[in-house]
């Protein structure tokens, strides 16, 4: 029992911060970049914001876990760079750069310096581009309008982002993360143990100010405005722009508190659809009844393929099989003949066994599993992970013919696996 109250005292001392987060606001002027026409020159303590912001990338990439993918990078910067004001190209400021990190959770934030991430979890849950292109004008104003400077430059703001950190400390993410997993909650363990914990573990201010609490409301309505603005500018659908908030706010409820509290921020949802609304009727109310605005690319289904589909197995690997099936469901849609795929799908219905509460379902299960790595090794009969997962599985059943067939195969195709000494072991066991 002593976790359990452990666990949730530590959950209400995470919301009194945030309540404290929210309701705090900036009150320093700073004029946006490229402001009547005049030419960009970062203050002293500007400059030395990006400084420390570079630092705390250096090292909060050193414990997350990036999304490598040089032609979706190259897709994100266009779309950034038809978002982007000429006033604000003309004046200099800084570069902007968008990256991907392997974290299943819904989340963008942007550094003061021009560095925009966005979450595989979020990218994943995007319906089309006019959606992404609203999610990466928000992060852009916060850069543009110098947002960051304008919260840090209050005494009360540092106090607080302070506060956050310090108990953040005081409850320690890899103990709760920890505690959690042993209350058989994997999914809260694993949403505390990836970027949360990256950030807050590190102690890194500006991270946890981009990423966790926002900039108060004031600021978050105004990069949503603005936001919106440079959508409509770029010519894409505003329809979309409340359809974002409408599906954070969906989603935040199915993910529970914890995902919620960390990446849910920002967190007046249903402020921020009803906003948006308003100004699809009134300021932008021409531009959504236009028919010719762009609403999604072949490039966004091009480019989210594959992010979907690796996002699934992080869930899988959550226990969030009912995410994780909706988004391989969605990947199989548009390439049925996608082995990996096929692979992941094994993967969901193997550790769905593993849990399974009557031996009916297990069995039932394990027969999908199996299904489903045999479709991956006809679909690509050199893709040697099904044949090692399929090995697994007839192991564990008592199939030897099977098994020692599968881990043969395996091995042709991946001699060197990291894993070949064990499954040799294997094979050994099965010609005795």
């Amino acid at each position: 029992m002593r976790p359990r109250r452990r666990s949730a005292k530590s959950f209400v001392a995470w919301t009194l911060i945030l309540a404290l987060v929210v309701t705090a606001c900036a009150t320093r002027n700073v004029p946006p970049m490229g402001a009547g026409g005049q030419p960009f020159r970062p203050e002293a303590d500007e400059r030395q914001l990006w400084a420390k912001a570079e630092k705390e990338e250096e090292a909060l990439l050193k414990k997350a876990k990036t999304y490598d993918d040089p032609l979706l990078e190259d897709y994100l910067g266009k779309i950034g760079d038809r978002l982007l004001p000429d006033s604000v190209r003309a004046a200099g400021g800084p570069g902007f750069k968008v990256g991907v990190l392997r974290d299943p959770t819904l989340n963008a934030f942007a550094m003061p310096n021009g560095r925009i991430y966005v979450h595989t979890g979020l990218l994943s849950r995007l319906d089309n581009e006019a959606q992404l292109a609203t999610i990466l004008g928000h992060e852009m104003t916060h850069v543009t309008h110098r947002h960051a400077l304008r919260f840090t430059r209050d005494a009360q703001n540092k106090q607080i982002l302070y506060t956050v950190l310090a108990v953040a400390a005081s409850i320690g993410v890899a103990v709760a993360a920890g505690s959690r997993a042993k209350e058989g909650d994997p999914i809260g363990a694993a949403v505390l143990s990836q970027t949360a914990n990256a950030v807050l573990g590190l102690g890194l201010q500006l991270a946890a100010l981009a990423s966790i609490n926002g900039y108060g409301r004031d600021l978050e309505r105004e990069a949503d405005a603005e936001g919106m603005d440079r959508l409509v500018r770029a010519g894409y659908d505003p329809k979309e722009a409340p359809k974002v908030f409408e599906l954070l706010k969906k989603e935040s409820g199915d993910r529970g508190p914890i995902e919620t509290f960390f990446f849910g921020s920002h967190p007046r949802l249903e402020e921020r659809i009803e906003s948006t609304r308003q100004l699809l009727s009134t300021t932008y109310a021409a531009a959504a009844a236009a028919p010719d605005t762009i609403k999604n690319t072949e490039d966004f289904d091009l480019r989210m393929r594959t992010v979907i589909r690796e996002n699934a197995l992080l869930d899988i690997r959550a226990g969030r099989f009912k995410l994780a099936q909706e988004q391989l469901d969605r990947v199989l849609a548009i390439t049925p003949r996608d082995p990996i795929a096929q692979l992941y799908y094994g993967d969901l219905h193997r550790l769905q066994a593993q849990r399974a509460r009557s031996a009916e379902d297990k069995v039932d299960q394990a027969r999908k599993a199996i299904e489903r790595y045999e479709r991956a090794a006809e679909l690509d009969s050199s893709f040697p992970d099904p044949f090692r997962q399929l090995g697994l599985l007839y192991y564990q059943q008592k199939d030897s013919a099977r098994a020692k067939a599968a881990f043969e195969k395996y091995l042709a195709l991946k001699p060197d696996a990291p894993d070949a000494r064990r499954i040799r072991e294997y094979l050994l066991e099965l010609d005795r």
